[in-house]
């Protein structure tokens, strides 16, 4: 088999499944080693906006951030909240997708990894007082993060707020919302909803990417200072 069509399974595969598996696929896998194969899939970057990446004995496919053929725009998640679904709920599912990361990734030593699941009931705990210290500041805080993130975290933090915290079949609910948010993270293969979906774990997927990858020192500390810091803030304007 010549190194093009190779490249072209070793796409494929990436395509179909988001990663390739040294055990599952073990030829491919050691055909990826190949330089001539390599620079193949280099092309394949190139052309679809994406990266491609061996951590361990697993390659994954990463959409570049603006890539519009494999990545997701806001429209996408959009369509995932609901046909009704406003802009200020997907910066929501956004800045909960960030908070429940930081939760499990936001330890400061060469593992940045701090816990191996977390409850969603704790995580909605969390979540109100988090949003109840982002309400207190008001106007303050309005300025602050449209200066800094573009975005109106107060409005955002009203909207949660809103939402009571669960009731049996109704979507639009802190509970829900956290549901929506993590079957989509599920569905992509980043974490595993466990205990009937009341108990949220992360994959081997994302614990690679958030380890290996996404998470150097600067990044870690960048996302403990939208946090943590904040936090800080917070307590001492009580």
């Amino acid at each position: 088999m010549n190194n093009v069509k190779i490249g072209v399974q070793i796409f494929k595969t990436l395509l179909e499944k988001g990663q390739l598996d040294r055990e599952e696929h073990s030829d491919l896998f050691i055909e990826y080693l190949n330089t001539e194969v390599q620079q193949i899939l280099g092309e394949f970057e190139e052309e679809m906006d994406c990266r491609i990446i061996k951590i361990n004995n697993t390659i994954y496919l990463l959409p570049n951030y603006d890539n519009s053929l494999l990545g997701f725009k806001n429209k996408d998640f959009r369509e995932w909240i609901g046909s009704n679904a406003r802009l200020n709920d997907v910066y929501l599912s956004y800045y909960i997708v960030m908070f429940l990361l930081h939760k499990f990734y936001g330890g400061k030593n060469k593992n940045p990894k701090q816990r191996e699941f977390i409850r969603i009931l704790t995580l909605i705990d969390e979540l109100d007082k988090r949003f109840e210290a982002i309400i207190s500041r008001g106007q303050e805080m309005v300025i602050e993060t449209e200066e800094e993130f573009d975005i109106n975290l107060v409005s955002i933090a009203e909207l949660w707020s809103e939402k009571i915290t669960h009731e049996e079949n109704k979507r639009k609910t802190k509970y829900g919302t956290i549901l929506r948010v993590c079957s989509l993270l599920e569905q992509e293969n980043l974490i595993r909803l466990l205990d009937n979906k009341k108990e949220i774990r992360t994959t081997k997927k994302l614990d690679d990417l958030m380890t290996y990858y996404f998470l150097n020192d600067s990044r870690i500390e960048e996302i403990n200072t939208i946090f943590d810091l904040k936090e800080d803030k917070d307590a001492s304007n009580k």
